[in-house]
């Protein structure tokens, strides 16, 4: 057995779908850090089961999902799929090749695959059981795990010594039966404690029920005597009522009279109150307007009054403007005269501005002259000055330069030559690039068109297995599916045969009569069966026929009344309970009455005759009759209700959902759960479950051959795209590295072209540019000569300028002192001439403002007196309109005074009609009263005839018709009332009874005896389990001391050829409790002292626990191997004693080598290299490897 492949799709770095073939022998697992190397081991650890997240480098279980990057989306689920070579059947299974499957999806579901078909992780585990594989093994060996062998707790070693001594099988089988034992002892405890419970109840319960029996004997006798009672009450209430309703009628007629005669006081109140409304109505109006005149003469005399008051201001106002008129006279001829005077001395002023500014700006003119004069002056010196220096740093640049250029020519003629032979040279170099870049392209098409018809037929092939895979699964997943629901439905049919077998739910005494019937024939002759097995009804009415049947559905068929005799006595010879018989030659059935089933039966709701509604033997058709002929079957409950009241409750109907309505009215309802495998339905259901049963067995095996097929075709296809797959590696390959070859001599052949054409261009720029030195030479010399004579012509010019400047410099002197002296006298003119035109501006101002306001004072005048005039005649316009209203008002008020008279007789004609009112209304009043107390008696004997009634049916849910029959004329009320009185105290001196006490003492007596055989089933399971477990712990100690030695000698032995040398045992701590002590390491390195593994250093105890592993291999190979970088901390000497080891031990054992060491690397037969050529996704790279 060994490990053949590992494909792994959206485990962490591995989004796409990856296949690692691994062959026997050492395969190694390269790559740089962070590549994705080590979660090759990880999804071997993933898919043998490893719970532990942090052992899998992660914080929760989803991390193991491809979380994306930024160029590929996260993916939805991870897959690693493990395919086992078993062709050596080491794994118990059927198969040559084994593949075990883990799948997690995002949403936190998973499953396992055992050959592609769901399983659990106990399967998975239980296969690799004692193999050194699994979770627990020692098959995978990272830095983790030679932490946890050279951990100071020594109890953490156990696991791996434990499944190298094979008692993983026997700990896992124990800690089953432990389980189950201490399950059987939790069962066993709480049945002792039931038994207890209950047979602490029998005794009471006996009593109880004993009770209870009294109790219902004289309830009944009890529910007689009341009934008669409460119907004489009933029909003295009765007499009463019907005396009480003609009292009642005689009082109403004299109501009616009163009440007309009232009326007809009424009608004349109401006419005399419509006139004193009316009156009253006009009075006010009266009011109103006489209100508004005395309203209207007040505001009109007011106004009269301000007209005076205003007239008065106004004579005011007009005097006050004259005295202020000859004021603003005077004032306007003094500013008159003051503004003449100001304006003559602004004249003035303004003549000598103008004189002034004429002189300044002359001299302003003659000193913008000079000063353009001399800045010309000093722009030209300036000029000529820079133009001096500019020529002499010129000739002293051409002067270098002419020195330089010589240099330039020789060195430029030398370059010349070494470029023309560096050119014959790459030409050759060139020539033969191109023809190897030719024979390279050629190469290449060939493999493009192998690739591309190979990458065809592989994307066909793997569209073909993912397809097959996808209907493969989906097959496993039905018939999965399809196997569970036939186990539930086989058990299902067995639990009904088993139910109906032993005839469970059958009272005691029918149970015992049927199952001796079963056992022996001559007992069974003449018996039919129980009505539950012998009726069939359709599923839908099940419930309305048992519920029907009520406790007859246990009643027994037997042939004649001889055969019903017999079962009789035996029962009673056997003290085991009553039984119903129902003898075919005696019973005889009646069916509900013609006239009334068509009632019925047109009605909404009907479903059937009870007797119409089942199947059974023809001879049965009595019994049926007799038990169902007069049972209804109705849809609902108001559809029920609607059919009882049309036919007066004359027989029992019976709904879907198992309510009942009884003759004489009753009704029986309410909630009960649906029942499943009742006596009736229960015989259906087994026969519905067989015929399902086949069918689904029919489909299993269809589902089970369409799965082989397609197993088939999948792994055809899968070898196909393995094919493929190495085909396309090689062909891959191959292109690689004629591409790696074509890019070089690509790249040799542009740079030598680059390298010749730069050489070309050299050659024709250095030939330009020695004869671009040589004219540059000639054009320096004649250029120096020409500024030596412009400068020499410069410096004349400057000095001549110089000497003009310094004159005219003098001039511009004199001119600015005479030109300040201006400014300064035109100043001081100005600003007077400015404070003499703001002193004009402020008379003028204040002249214009008196002279408006002098106007202002004779319109105002003016405007008075035309008001004057004007208040004088509305004055007397007033004084007309208040003469006239004064007039109407005395007019309204005699009006007013005539309407108050009249309203005065009308409310004393009122108060007569109220005296007339209040004496009907006395009688009317009385007349109510006597009604209302006839009606409060006839209240009070209706309650008593009611209360009769809701006694008569909360007592004994009768009504007063159905109690009629239990009417006792001949008895008096006081006999009557004896007797209940008697019977009831006799029910109270039993104090509380327990009605249901007669049926809990016998469950509770049945239920006693079923838990005592229980309890001694229990006792014996026990005995067995505690067997099991001291075998199983006796061959565990055997076996682990056994092995434990063997691996201690090979570990001594390992250890000396590893480190050349020394000494290394193993111990354990407590040999008197081998299955549960720590194991205790100790070694001895050559030159030091046999010491604990702490006392060594890194690399020591790192090659300590590989030579206990090989010593664990030498003793148990496991089938693979899988070692996660676990020589890191070794030094080159010790990782070639390393994989020497590897070498040796490979050929019992494949061995999966995750490394970075070059000795390991070389001591492999294939190396996979994993890369990460795009960020955060690994691709895997393999290479065989050859001596």
């Amino acid at each position: 057995m060994h490990l053949k492949a590992l494909e792994i799709q959206g485990f962490k770095s591995f989004p796409e779908r990856t296949t690692i073939t691994f062959h026997e022998g050492v395969t190694a697992i390269i790559g740089p850090n962070g590549s994705g190397k080590s979660n090759v081991t990880d999804a071997i650890r993933w898919v043998l089961g490893e719970q532990s997240v942090k052992t899998l480098r992660g914080s929760r279980m989803e991390d193991v999902i491809f979380t994306g990057t930024q160029s590929r989306r996260a993916m939805s689920f991870a897959e690693v799929t493990m395919v086992i070579d078993n062709s050596d059947n080491q794994l118990p299974l059927d198969y040559t090749e084994v593949q075990i499957t883990r799948r997690l999806y995002r949403s936190g579901e998973s499953e396992y695959l055992l050959n592609k078909t769901v399983c659990r992780l106990r399967d998975i585990t239980r296969l690799f059981m004692d193999t050194g594989l699994g979770r627990d093994g020692y098959s995978i060996v990272g830095q983790g795990r030679v932490d946890e062998i050279l951990s100071h707790r020594s109890e953490d070693r156990r696991r791996i010594f434990e499944e190298a001594s094979g008692i993983v099988k026997y700990k896992t089988r124990k800690e089953e039966a432990e389980r189950k034992l201490e399950g059987t002892e939790q069962n066993l405890l709480r049945i002792n404690d039931l038994i207890l419970e209950l047979e602490s109840r029998l005794e009471p319960l006996a009593g109880q029920a004993e009770s209870a029996q009294r109790f219902l004997r004289l309830s009944d006798e009890l529910k007689r005597s009341e009934t008669a009672l409460i119907l004489d009450s009933l029909d003295q209430q009765n007499d009463k009522l019907l005396e009480a309703e003609q009292e009642k009628q005689l009082v109403m007629d004299d109501l009616a009279e009163a009440n007309r005669a009232l009326a007809a006081l009424r009608e004349k109140n109401q006419q005399a109150a419509r006139r004193l409304h009316d009156l009253e109505a006009s009075a006010a109006d009266k009011q109103n307007e006489l209100g508004a005149l005395s309203q209207q003469v007040t505001q009109l005399q007011g106004e009269l009054a301000l007209h005076d008051a205003r007239i008065r201001h106004l004579r005011e106002q007009g005097e006050t403007a004259a005295h202020e008129e000859a004021e603003l006279t005077g004032s306007l001829q003094d500013l008159g005269s003051e503004l003449e005077g100001r304006r003559a001395r602004a004249v003035k002023l303004e003549q000598q501005q103008s004189l002034y500014r004429g002189r300044l700006t002359d001299a302003e003119t003659r000193m913008q002259d000079l000063m353009a004069s001399l800045d010309a002056a000093e722009k030209r010196i300036e000029q000529d000055k820079v133009r001096l220096d500019q020529l002499l740093e010129s000739v002293y640049s051409q002067r270098a330069m002419l020195s330089q250029t010589q240099g330039q020519k020789d060195l430029v003629e030398n370059r010349r030559k070494a470029v023309r032979q560096d050119q014959q040279e790459i030409r050759s170099d060139v020539d033969r690039l191109m023809l190897l870049q030719e024979e390279t392209h050629a190469g290449l098409d060939r493999l493009q068109n192998e690739t591309t018809t190979l990458q065809e037929t592989h994307r066909q092939q793997t569209a073909q297995l993912e397809q097959a895979r996808q209907t493969c699964n989906e097959l496993s997943r039905r018939l999965e599916e399809n196997r569970q629901t036939l186990r539930n439905q086989l058990y299902r049919h067995k639990t009904l045969q088993d139910l109906e077998r032993s005839y469970e739910g059958y009272a005691e005494a029918v149970k015992r009569l049927l199952g001796q019937a079963d056992q022996d024939p001559d007992f069974a002759r003449g018996i039919r069966g129980s009505v539950g097995s012998l009726l069939r009804a359709d599923k839908r009415c099940e419930l309305a026929i048992e519920t029907a049947l009520g406790g007859a559905v246990q009643n027994i068929v037997t042939d004649s009344e001889e055969t019903a005799s017999r079962l009789i006595a035996y029962l009673k010879q056997n003290r085991a309970g009553r039984a119903t018989f129902l003898p075919l030659q005696a019973i005889q059935g009646r069916r509900l009455e013609s006239h009334l089933l068509a009632q019925v039966s047109k009605m909404p709701g009907f479903i059937g005759l009870g007797a119409t509604l089942v199947e059974a033997e023809a001879d049965l058709g009595p019994v049926v009759d007799f038990l169902l002929g007069r049972v209804v079957v109705a849809d609902q409950l108001d559809q029920a209700v609607d059919m009882a009241r049309r036919i007066r409750y004359a027989c029992r109907i019976v709904t879907l959902e198992g309510d009942v309505l009884n003759p004489g009215g009753s009704m029986t309802g309410g909630f009960q759960r649906h029942r499943q495998g009742g006596l009736l339905g229960r015989q259906r259901e087994i026969d519905e479950l067989e015929n399902a049963n086949r069918q689904l067995a029919g489909v299993i095996r269809q589902n089970e051959d369409q799965l082989s097929e397609r197993e088939a075709l999948m792994q055809d296809l899968a070898r196909q795209v393995q094919e493929s797959d190495r085909q396309l590696l090689d062909l891959s390959h191959l292109r690689v590295r004629e591409d790696s070859r074509l890019a070089s001599l690509h790249d040799e052949s542009e740079k030598a072209s680059s390298r010749l054409q730069l050489l070309q261009d050299e050659d024709s720029q250095l030939a330009a540019q020695a004869k671009r030195i040589e004219a540059d030479s000639q054009t320096s010399d004649q250029i120096i000569r020409q500024m030596e004579t412009e400068m020499e012509n410069i410096r004349e010019r400057i000095a001549r300028q110089e000497g003009d400047s310094r004159a005219e410099r003098e001039m511009r002197d004199d001119l600015r002192e005479e030109i300040t002296q201006w400014r300064v006298s035109l100043q001081s003119v100005e600003e007077s001439l400015q404070a003499a035109a703001e002193l004009i501006q402020r008379i003028e101002q204040d002249r214009t403002g008196q002279q408006s306001r002098l106007e202002r004072r004779r319109r105002e005048q003016a405007e008075g007196l035309a008001e004057i005039e004007r208040l004088q005649q509305e004055k007397e316009t007033l004084g007309g309109q208040i003469e006239t209203l004064q007039r109407s008002g005395s007019q309204l008020a005699d009006e007013v005074r005539a309407i108050s008279d009249e309203k005065n007789r009308l409310e004393s004609q009122q108060e007569d009609f109220y005296d007339s009112l209040e004496a009907a209304t006395s009688r009317i009043s009385a007349l109510q009263g006597e009604i209302s107390r006839i009606d409060a008696r006839k209240e009070r004997l209706e309650g008593l005839v009611d209360d009769a009634k809701n006694r008569l049916w909360e007592a004994y849910e009768l009504t007063a018709d159905q109690a009629a029959a239990w009417r006792q004329d001949a008895v008096n009320r006081n006999e009557l009332t004896r007797r209940v009185n008697s019977q009831k105290n006799e029910i109270k001196a039993l104090g509380a009874v327990n009605l249901a006490a007669i049926d809990e003492y016998t469950a509770v007596r049945e239920r006693c005896s079923f838990l005592g055989g229980q309890r001694d089933d229990i006792e014996q399971a026990r005995h067995q389990l505690t067997h099991v477990i001291d075998e199983l712990t006796e061959a565990m100690k055997q076996q682990f001391v056994s092995h434990f030695y063997r691996i201690n000698e090979n570990f001594s032995q390992v250890f000396s050829e590893l480190f050349g040398g020394g000494t290394a045992e193993v111990n354990l701590e407590d040999e008197q409790d081998v299955l549960a002590c720590g194991i205790e390491i100790k070694a001895q390195p050559p030159g030091k002292k046999l010491q604990n593994l702490l006392l060594l250093s890194g690399g020591e105890r790192c090659l300590t626990a590989i030579a206990l592993l090989f010593a664990i291999l030498k003793l148990r190979p496991t089938p693979f191997c899988v070692l996660d970088e676990v020589e890191a901390a070794l030094d080159d000497a010790n990782v070639m004693r390393f994989t020497t080891y590897i070498r040796r031990y490979a050929e019992a054992s494949q061995f999966i080598l995750v490394t970075h060491r070059k000795g390991t690397m070389e001591a492999a037969d294939r190396l996979y290299g994993v890369t990460m050529q795009e960020r955060g996704i690994s691709r895997i790279l393999s290479m065989q490897l050859t001596d």
